[in-house]
């Protein structure tokens, strides 16, 4: 589903957001970054890696607001990846990034060898978003940060929500199916994935059910959408993933998952940002 709406995936994001997303982005990435009480003039190298990366606009913003990040972008989805590697290439940040097609429910990266890990938009889509945190927790180093930007009902139950309604159920899934040439089906889900996400308080017990701590809720302009941070402590408990009590959709693919399990990373999935082919 998400490679029928790829090229347009991008647009679709500024609708559901009446354009907010871009400052709602801004706000993830800097969240993600180390400890304020760090030195402002250091300039050493940070790894932040983006799950759900999909057309890579959370990328490109980590970039773009810390000159000293590189990013490593996850994604099953190869045309959107590939999307991902013709706008950081257009914009010039390509050589700080590298692209990755996996199974961000079983990442083939080492543990403790990011500084940061964020998504945007992705979690609500997952069928086991538990595990994906969990992942997150575990590529991270101690002190690390997780940023999530997660669209979910209005909070407000008043006009707002009466208005927000009658747009995601009635006008969006049309004007979306008119910029996608009639694929109303892709449109209609992501509508429905928004709207039968849970609350915020589910996604920050999530969060610590995961592992982090500091774990804080950053409501967002419009009442639609949150930024969810939370840190990695110095010694991790590891506990066991457990069920999200949030409806999640999107289907995982089955190679990388059976290759962790088989004891060995899934390496035949990774492909730097310049090796993605058309």
């Amino acid at each position: 589903m998400f490679a029928v709406v790829a090229r347009r995936y991008d647009l679709l994001n500024h609708l559901l957001s009446a354009n907010l997303d871009r400052r709602w982005r801004q706000r993830t990435a800097l969240a993600a970054m180390p400890s304020r009480d760090r030195k402002v003039e250091d300039t050493s190298p940070i790894t932040v890696v983006d799950v759900c990366t999909g057309t890579g606009d959370l990328a490109v913003e980590v970039l773009r607001r810390v000159p000293r990040a590189h990013v490593v972008a996850c994604d099953y989805c190869r045309p959107m990846l590939e999307r991902a590697r013709d706008k950081l290439a257009r914009l010039g940040l390509a050589r700080r990034t590298a692209l990755i097609e996996a199974d961000v429910l079983a990442l083939p990266l080492p543990d403790a060898s990011a500084d940061a890990a964020t998504c945007a938009f992705g979690l609500r889509n997952l069928d086991e978003p538990a595990r994906c945190l969990a992942e997150m927790v575990r590529i991270l180093r101690p002190g690390g940060r997780v940023a999530i930007l997660e669209f979910h009902r209005p909070r407000d139950q008043g006009a707002l929500a009466g208005l927000f309604g009658l747009y995601f159920r009635h006008v969006l899934p049309r004007l979306g199916g008119w910029i996608s040439r009639g694929r109303h089906g892709a449109y209609a889900y992501l509508v429905t994935s928004i709207r039968d996400f849970g609350p915020p308080e589910g996604v920050a017990d999530a969060m610590r059910e995961a592992g982090l701590d500091q774990v804080r809720v950053e409501p967002q302009a419009g009442g639609i959408a949150s930024v969810y941070v939370g840190q990695k402590p110095c010694e991790t408990v590891r506990r066991d993933a457990g069920a999200v009590g949030v409806p999640t959709h999107r289907a995982a693919g089955s190679a990388s998952i059976a290759a962790r399990r088989a004891g060995r990373p899934a390496a035949h999935n990774v492909e730097r940002s310049a090796a993605i082919r058309r």
